[in-house]
């Protein structure tokens, strides 16, 4: 049997769907087959195990992030606007799998050796240079006083957990919250712009 192309992206967007939303370990391959309205014995064909096609997905997902972060840390730009631009890569790419975050903790819990390899290999090198960046624009006085790791983890932190309450929230949110949900997480890369660039710029520059 020779494999084609459109089924298997049939099947790698029904993986997606359900690894996004469950998990490796409570994602099951007649769960996937079913989504991608195929019959198990030809979703095996495709891939052996379920572990082999999540490896394909959890890739994927991994890779399109470090390749947007790759082409920002390798430009050469001030701080802030690099800054701006992480923020643009992460929050896109999270408006396109909302479930990443909760997906990504998960399989760092369980598998934290996958996700290293990942990023020892893509972006480790890239996320060193900009730590330094950062502490030397603290040096210079050109922003506020603030240790590299954690200006990382605010502006991580201000990306990602609004995706990652996702389930909270719309369950416990008012009705007329609900329907504005959507636009909130588009907005998000402007304010957390706001916030960064409040947070980090001295009272002496701001006019």
């Amino acid at each position: 049997m020779v494999k084609d192309n459109t089924t298997e992206n049939q099947i790698l967007n029904a993986a997606r769907k359900v690894f996004l939303t469950k998990g490796l370990a409570a994602a099951r391959m007649q769960e996937i087959a079913d989504e991608a309205g195929i019959n198990k014995a030809l979703l095996h064909y495709y891939f052996r195990s379920k572990e082999k096609l999540f490896d394909r997905i959890f890739s994927e997902v991994i890779e399109k992030i470090a390749a947007g972060l790759q082409s920002i840390f390798k430009r050469e730009m001030v701080l802030l606007d690099r800054l701006h631009a992480i923020v643009d890569v992460y929050i896109d790419v999270l408006l396109e799998n909302r479930y990443l975050p909760l997906f990504v903790l998960n399989e760092l819990n369980h598998h934290p050796e996958r996700f290293s390899v990942l990023v020892k290999k893509h972006i480790a090198k890239h996320l060193r240079k900009f730590l330094t960046e950062i502490q030397q624009e603290v040096d210079a006085g050109k922003i506020n006083p603030i240790h590299p790791l954690h200006l990382l983890l605010n502006v991580l932190g201000l990306i990602i957990f609004p995706f990652a309450t996702i389930p909270f929230v719309s369950r416990i949110s008012d009705k007329q919250y609900r329907p504005i949900f959507d636009t909130i997480l588009q907005e998000r890369k402007q304010v957390v712009k706001q916030f960064i660039e409040d947070a980090i710029t001295p009272k002496s520059q701001i006019i």
